[in-house]
């Protein structure tokens, strides 16, 4: 509790089972989530946007008002604190019918919230990394309602097809990715090097990807979810090389370690409105939003 900086009104301890009671919330905290005590300032931010939490077979689940899903890790409640609290892709197109390609799915925690939106007729979502794909899996299964709004896919996308390799931590599962965690995380956060383990994936061409989605949806407007540890960049090029940016209407990414301008460039040559966050920081997000031509 010290470590944590815990406040007995805060956490109670249980000796017989070594695990917290914690009154707020209404959740235990076993031996196997005692990390996350250290992160119980995001879930009071999710609590405060509407989110209960609740103990299920061995698991801590947040009930948020669009869908429920398990958290395992710190890593994961500030995924989830982004999407629900943050709301950082609460975009709202013009005409319903939308359709969202998350690439990045992670555990799945934006894909449901997209598709729990009323104007998302789909939600096409990619994670390459199978144990995370699983989890994902194990979430969707949670909300059946949305999940049939969702097709997911164990592969990632990049700008041609093949076999990727890179280092991968099971307690950072959103900083997996073709560029590594950037050296202030690993400082901030105390990550070691024996915390990873090296994972192959397969990957697709992104515009290969985004002609099948067109093909499949040709009228709707489509709103692309980027955050892929790296693999932004090239997934725009690709795009911007097979002339498909135009095709596209909203994109949300976070980019990562090599800053925002070369993304802006390509973006704004294809005739989008763009803005950028943190510019200065290893991360950050832009949002674009195709200009209509009038």
């Amino acid at each position: 509790m010290a470590e944590y900086r815990l406040s007995p009104a805060a956490v109670a301890y249980r000796r017989d089972t070594r695990s917290y009671w914690v009154p707020e919330l209404g959740i235990v905290v076993g031996p196997a989530h005692h990390p996350l005590l250290a992160a119980l300032w995001q879930a009071r931010a999710l609590k405060r946007a509407g989110v209960r939490f609740s103990n299920q077979a061995g698991e801590i689940i947040a009930h948020t008002p669009s869908f429920a899903a398990a958290f395992e890790n710190k890593d994961e409640l500030y995924i989830l604190k982004e999407v629900v609290a943050n709301g950082v892709y609460n975009v709202v197109p013009g005409t319903p019918g939308a359709v969202v390609l998350d690439i990045g799915m992670n555990v799945g925690y934006a894909s449901l919230q997209f598709a729990a939106q009323p104007w998302v007729a789909a939600v096409w979502a990619y994670e390459p990394v199978p144990s995370t794909y699983r989890r994902a899996l194990r979430n969707l299964n949670r909300n059946p309602q949305l999940a049939a709004r969702i097709k997911p896919h164990n592969y990632g996308l990049a700008d041609h097809n093949a076999n990727m390799t890179f280092d991968f931590s099971p307690h950072w599962r959103g900083a997996a990715g073709v560029k590594g965690m950037s050296p202030e995380f690993r400082d901030y956060h105390g990550v070691k090097e024996h915390d990873f383990r090296p994972v192959t994936v397969q990957v697709r061409s992104a515009a290969e990807v985004v002609s099948e989605l067109r093909a499949a949806f040709p009228l709707a407007e489509v709103i692309v979810k980027l955050d892929c540890e790296g693999c932004e960049y090239r997934i725009i090029n690709d795009l911007q090389k097979a002339g498909l940016l135009p095709q596209l209407e909203v994109f949300l990414i976070e980019w990562h370690q090599c800053g925002a301008d070369e993304l802006l460039q390509v973006l704004a040559a294809a005739g989008f409105f763009t803005l950028s966050l943190t510019p200065q920081e290893s991360t950050g997000m832009i949002y674009a939003c195709r200009r209509s031509g009038r």
